[in-house]
């Protein structure tokens, strides 16, 4: 692997690693390489049902995404890159995001996803973190919801106070809720309910949305869903 030339991580690179990192970082680390290991899984057992040409060829698109992810993850790690690093703006799509975030999650959770999203709306930005935003609400959303129930990714424009002209993106669930005076804590890094002490976890999903939203100039708010469940609504600034 390491003499790939296709892949960034190798020899030359850990040499100019540095010497240590912190336990939130690496913690940050492990989360998300799990993320991109347990797509990769999901599409690899789609793959071993017959498949039509066109879903073999996206199961094969998305394994090859989720390695280059990884493959980026360990990158920053040996440069000694923060977990949001600053990089260039520029114009994300997220109707394709979304689908594409979506794709991944139905191979790796075999859950109901269900994208209601506009075709022109964009947003500035990075759009590997944005993506990781995604990633993180929805496979929340997956982990602490009921099997047989749907999960809804909204994304739409509203006027805002903060932001004018702002693309809004919801993840709906229908598990148990959040109660209210415990949803700023569920911000924070390595924060998690008692009641969820059964259900793996790190507690790092919502502190990576808010970092990576945050770094956008955005916010994220939780909500209660009517008839049941939480709502997770990041507020980005809609790019002109």
């Amino acid at each position: 692997m390491a003499d790939d030339p296709k892949l960034s991580v190798d020899a030359r690179s850990s040499a100019e690693a540095p010497t240590s990192i912190s336990r939130e970082d690496l913690a940050v680390f492990a989360h998300e390489l799990r993320g991109a290991l347990t797509v990769i899984s999901g599409y690899s057992d789609m793959l071993r049902r017959p498949l039509h040409e066109a879903e073999r060829l996206a199961a094969l698109e998305g394994i090859r995404r989720a390695v280059h992810r990884a493959d980026a993850l360990c990158a920053d790690v040996l440069a000694g890159k923060p977990r949001v690093a600053p990089s260039p703006r520029l114009p994300v799509e997220l109707w394709a995001l979304a689908e594409h975030v979506a794709a991944e999650q139905r191979a790796s959770t075999a859950r109901t996803i269900v994208v209601e999203a506009p075709g022109d709306m964009a947003v500035l930005g990075d759009e590997h973190a944005l993506e990781r935003v995604l990633t993180n609400l929805v496979s929340n959303a997956a982990k602490y919801s009921p099997a047989e129930t749907v999960i809804q990714l909204r994304i739409q424009r509203e006027m805002t106070p903060e932001f004018g002209a702002t693309a809004v993106i919801e993840v709906c669930d229908r598990g148990p809720g959040i109660p209210p005076e415990e949803r700023e804590r569920l911000l924070e890094p390595f924060e998690r309910l008692d009641r969820d002490a059964d259900v793996q976890g790190t507690g790092l999903g919502l502190a990576i949305v808010r970092s990576v939203v945050e770094s956008h100039g955005g916010v994220v708010r939780i909500a209660d869903h009517d008839g049941g469940g939480t709502i997770v609504r990041v507020e980005l600034p809609i790019s002109h």
